[in-house]
């Protein structure tokens, strides 16, 4: 998975305003990290995302660290809560960790590839409960 900033943390200038005022309205801000809930313990959540051409997930929070894996290439913009915006060009087979630096880290996701974007999402939960 490659990214390439495309604006800088701090900056909103660039921003769309409606994308701002779906930023702004904390209630209409999601935990689910994908659309399917495929498995869920204690310790885990397992997501499917799947993104049409041009289809886009609103903010969403994560709360926990996630391991992503890509299921199809494709090109997708994320927008963060910090006003940072990444253009992520994501290869078959791709995995990712990603910790979070902070609680709730809220971003959004959305396809401007050709192809449908397919993901599979596997947040760790209660990190605490996996210290051996």
């Amino acid at each position: 998975m490659k990214c390439v900033q495309l604006n800088p943390e701090g900056n909103f200038d660039l921003w769309d305003i409606e994308k701002i005022r779906e930023l702004q309205d904390e209630e209409s801000l999601k935990d689910s990290v994908g659309h399917q809930l495929l498995h869920e313990n204690e310790t885990s959540r397992l997501w499917k995302l799947s993104l049409w051409p041009n289809q886009r997930i609103p903010f969403r929070k994560h709360r926990y660290p996630c391991s992503v894996v890509c299921l199809t290439s494709g090109l997708a913009i994320s927008r963060y809560s910090n006003g940072k915006i990444d253009l992520l060009q994501f290869e078959k087979g791709d995995t990712k960790y990603v910790e979070h630096c902070e609680n709730n880290y809220i971003h959004d996701l959305e396809n401007v590839g050709e192809h449908i974007l397919h993901l599979y999402i596997l947040e760790f939960r209660h990190q605490e409960a996996l210290v051996i």
